[in-house]
């Protein structure tokens, strides 16, 4: 029995090297802007700095930062600095007003402190909290700000039912994946080839935007890149102002005992994201799965019974998910919601 069981720990392993960084571009494709030249243009006094601070604070962003974002003070630091100037800010705030009404028109509103989380992912694409706000505002982005309202509102109405919730935001995500115009589907460059692939990598980023990570390189197997920011459980965070989990945002409502298995295993939600990208855009073996949940229990110490539930939770995707992925979305969710509940 050990025998077996080890081998299957060595088979996890090589499966999951073989996939690490497979995936490693973000989901959504923005066009930088250049040459943006702003109507307003102040100088740093006393009265300029208390004018700009007061319309930071009009806008909805937080004094000194909900959580990880910056702040009404980070954003004043910056201006006394130089690496802001005082046209840029009164921008930056028109922007996130204008995403505000966007989302309120739309039928969500989204918290203003959202945007304004400056993240190393962020930086390493080009973008800045004011590029890429004043981006999102645009006519362009207002596809993106769309989907987001969409989803984060699916999400606050099918609530305590996590699993509802979730399959509620498949058919969302083919919609917003077949409306890309097709110069803006980065999801397709490298890694998904059909719609249904697409639709799996949007969907995936929108139920956690989170990734496993490599146990030998302990990085991860792939990322979003600063698209894994803007995730539901992150749109929820900044809304109460509450540092949750993706797992305690979701919970396991609304599946059956025999896909969560053990209370401990709470992150059914995120697992079945990252279940159906693993499996139908990178395409990695349900028997390389299976060996790396022995692996946990073997090593990590995971309760045999959340290891069995996460296996059942595997094959129902691959079973019911990827067999129909191409298929209508909502005859999807018919079908995934028969099975899980």
């Amino acid at each position: 029995m050990k025998v077996v069981l080890i081998t299957s720990c060595a088979v996890a392993l090589i499966g999951i090297v073989s996939v690490a960084f497979f995936l490693d571009r973000g989901a959504l494709s923005l066009e930088q802007r250049a040459n943006f030249e702003s109507p307003y243009s102040t100088g740093r006094g006393p009265e300029d700095v208390a004018v700009i601070e007061q319309r930071l604070s009009g806008s909805g962003l937080h004094p000194t930062g909900l959580l990880s974002d910056l702040g009404v003070d980070d954003h004043l630091v910056r201006l006394a600095a130089g690496e802001v100037d005082g046209a840029t800010l009164f921008s930056y705030a028109d922007a996130i007003e204008a995403l505000t009404a966007r989302s309120e028109a739309r039928g969500q509103r989204l918290p203003p402190p959202l945007w304004d989380v400056s993240t190393p992912a962020l930086l390493d694409a080009g973008w800045t909290v004011y590029s890429l706000t004043e981006a999102l505002a645009s006519d362009e982005g207002a596809i993106h700000v769309n989907l987001l309202s969409d989803a984060y509102g699916a999400f606050l109405s099918t609530r305590p039912d996590a699993l509802e919730g979730a399959l509620a935001l498949l058919p969302l995500a083919r919609t917003y994946v077949v409306s890309l115009p097709p110069e803006a589907r980065a999801e397709r460059i490298d890694h998904a080839t059909t719609d249904g692939e697409a639709t799996l990598l949007i969907w995936q980023a929108l139920l956690s935007g989170t990734s496993r990570r490599n146990p030998i390189t302990h990085r991860p197997l792939w990322s979003h890149g600063f698209v894994g920011h803007f995730s539901v459980p992150h749109i929820h965070q900044y809304a109460t102002g509450e540092g949750l989990t993706p797992s305690q945002v979701w919970g396991v409502g609304g599946f059956d005992p025999n896909f969560v298995g053990a209370p401990s295993n709470t992150n059914q939600v995120e697992h079945m994201g990252i279940s159906s990208l693993l499996q139908g855009v990178v395409h990695v073996p349900g028997a390389v799965l299976s060996a790396a949940e022995a692996f946990e229990v073997f090593v990590d110490g995971e309760d045999p019974d959340a290891a069995a539930a996460d296996r059942a939770l595997n094959r129902a995707i691959r079973e019911v998910l990827l067999l129909g992925v191409e298929d209508d979305p909502q005859n999807i969710v018919s079908a995934l919601r028969n099975v899980l509940r």
